[in-house]
């Protein structure tokens, strides 16, 4: 089950990446506040925890999770109201700041966004804010892996625009130390040229050769 934190139509988000399901209408922002109120998801969790007691919460939607500066307050609700284990999805770009690692630490899991291994890449396919930079991402990655106690887990979508960027992507990955890594190509239509299966195989067993943790999933052309 998922509670999106954002509800909002177009997107808010700290990006724009090229393969959105969204699409690419909407608001880029870095500044948190709280555009859904912890009340009416308390409501909503307590609706759904009466059916469906021990169901995992997952917090995603229309937009940048960490943008909402009542996350935090959002995942203690979800704890109280007697749902199972709660899981943030986030692009990873606001992780640098300590009140977004807070509010993170209080998940069971964390999956995090990274699809390119350097600056010019992660400018290319993820397009994000004018305040946010590469280096600063990642620099809020290796704090949040320092201190956290749950499961961090990392997400990359691949596609041809950085499918050169394997082998970078792998040692980031290494460096980063995850519990686990999903690899995944476009399924739906977007601006962004899917891989096939083979080549996610391919690549899934690059990242394996590291010591790492995968699983691959997304249609991409199951071509054998």
């Amino acid at each position: 089950m998922s509670v999106d934190p954002i509800r909002r139509a177009p997107k808010v988000c700290s990006e724009d990446c090229i393969y959105c399901m969204l699409g690419s209408s909407g608001f880029l922002a870095t500044k948190r506040s709280s555009l859904v109120s912890t009340e009416e998801v308390v409501e909503d969790l307590s609706e759904l925890a009466s059916i469906h007691r021990g169901l995992p919460i997952r917090f995603f939607g229309t937009g940048e999770t960490t943008l909402a500066s009542n996350l935090g307050e959002m995942i203690e609700a979800a704890r109280a109201s007697g749902v199972g284990s709660t899981a943030v999805l986030t692009n990873s770009t606001l992780m640098e700041r300590s009140e977004v690692r807070e509010d993170l630490e209080r998940a069971d899991v964390i999956i995090a966004k990274v699809d390119a291994s350097d600056e010019r890449s992660f400018q290319r396919i993820n397009r994000p804010h004018c305040d946010v930079s590469f280096s600063r991402m990642v620099r809020g990655l290796r704090y949040m892996r320092s201190n956290y106690k749950g499961s961090l887990r990392l997400q990359i979508m691949l596609m041809k625009e950085n499918e050169s960027q394997a082998e970078g992507l792998a040692q980031l990955c290494s460096d980063l130390s995850p519990d686990l890594i999903y690899l995944s190509t476009p399924t739906r239509p977007c601006h962004a040229t899917p891989l096939t299966y083979r080549s996610l195989q391919e690549i899934s067993r690059r990242f394996h050769r590291q010591g790492l943790n995968v699983t691959y999933e997304g249609r991409g052309d199951r071509e054998t």
